[in-house]
């Protein structure tokens, strides 16, 4: 598949109703009452703003700020809202006919980026029919004076926070299918374990902690599975803990290094690094451990794979002749690699839950950071400023 390709099939991988983008105008929020307050206007404006940029980004729409920018025979959705009372009434109307589609009020909240990206979520929910990933977040490592830390960030590079605080080295940080726990390696001890840790509760409950190096850890799409690398007889292999069961098997046996672990959305296969025909390349095997086969042959140097939840790409890093690290995504059945990244170094990709988008880290400003692209590499967008970041992991999309 040639980047023209991939480009050219971006709308198939969209949505099932076909038919490419939807028109929508985004009318001027319009207020009820004779004059706001100055607090009640920014937060208007704030809604405003982050909803069309939610909206744009999804990749479902082509926003319009003016109906007249639309040819009269033109197709697509008008969105109205209307300001009152500390509530935005929100209407949604059939271009053509002007009849309604849809309708419904919100709180205005304190935060009002949130306010933002619910009504973003639900207008593409109502004319989509796929969930919206405007409330989604990003957990990663970042490096601090005393060793490195987990963050969490919003989907769109706001309201940083720190999860993990214990002056540690913290890595490899994956969520639950929940999007209430997370799994992630820390040193204690003099040894890399890895833990749970509970959002909610706010709890760290120790989940391996083998002789030897317990890391990479990934969760299984449908919540029943850990697949995780551990090095306790040995060489580092790929293990599978059954969270109903409690019992480990493991998936490799060889004198290889096999790590970096990722399930296909179906949760019946894994894609995995291995060393075994001389440097890394990418492999997969269903959950079992059988039916190993290479998937990678482009390049002698290849990691860090990723499957979309659409089920269709894997994402992964590629070693270029320049020694440089560059971002692929290729086809899981029929090996087709499309380079989607070119300057600095580009690694550790992840999917959206929507797998239209992709999270990576990038030294192209000098130090690495994260950074998000569309599934064909274009639209890139930095996360972070300042933050020497890795290892991102998109959160699911939950119940609100």
């Amino acid at each position: 598949m040639t980047q023209a390709g991939i480009a050219q099939d971006v709308y198939l991988r969209l949505t099932d109703y076909g038919g490419g983008k939807i028109n929508l105008v985004v009318e001027p929020f319009a207020s009820g009452e004779s004059s706001l307050r100055d607090e009640e206007a920014r937060q208007i404006t704030v809604i405003e703003d982050v909803l069309k940029k939610d909206l744009e980004y999804s990749l479902y729409f082509e926003i319009f700020t003016d109906p007249t920018f639309l040819a009269e025979d033109a197709q697509g959705v008008i969105l109205k809202a209307q300001a009152e009372s500390q509530k935005l009434s929100v209407r949604l109307e059939d271009f053509e006919s002007r009849e309604k589609i849809g309708e419904r009020t919100y709180d205005i909240e304190d935060d009002t980026r949130l306010t933002a990206h619910i009504i973003a979520d639900d207008v593409i929910n109502l004319l989509t029919g796929e969930k919206g990933i405007s409330r989604t977040k990003v957990l990663f490592s970042y490096k601090t004076p005393a060793g490195k830390e987990i963050g969490l960030i919003d989907y769109d590079g706001y309201n940083f926070t720190r999860v993990t605080n214990n002056g540690n080295i913290n890595l490899f940080p994956s969520w639950a299918s929940d999007g209430k726990r997370m799994l992630f390696s820390t040193y204690t001890d003099d040894r890399l374990k890895i833990y749970i840790y509970d959002f909610t509760e706010k709890k760290m409950t120790s989940l391996s902690s083998f002789p030897g190096l317990n890391f990479a850890p990934c969760w299984s799409p449908d919540g029943t599975k850990i697949c995780m690398s551990l090095s306790k007889d040995g060489n580092a292999e790929l293990y599978l803990l059954n969270l109903d069961t409690r019992k480990m098997h493991r998936l490799t046996n060889n004198s290889a290094v096999d790590t970096s672990p990722a399930f296909s959305p179906n949760s019946r296969e894994i894609v995995f690094v291995s060393d075994r025909s001389g440097n890394p390349q990418i492999y997969v095997m269903d959950t079992h451990g059988g039916n190993v086969r290479r998937l990678t042959y482009h390049g002698n140097y290849n990691t860090s794979p990723a499957w979309s939840p659409r089920g269709d790409i894997i994402t992964y890093v590629s070693r270029e002749k320049d020694n440089s690290q560059q971002v692929y995504v290729t086809d899981p059945t029929d090996f087709s690699p499309v380079r989607l990244t070119y300057l600095g170094n580009n690694e550790e990709p992840g999917w959206s839950p929507d797998g239209l988008h992709i999270v990576f880290t990038s030294n192209r400003t000098g130090r690495y950071e994260l950074y998000t692209m569309n599934w064909d590499g274009s639209r890139l967008r930095r996360l972070t400023n300042g933050i020497t970041a890795n290892a991102p992991d998109w959160s699911p999309v939950t119940e609100q």
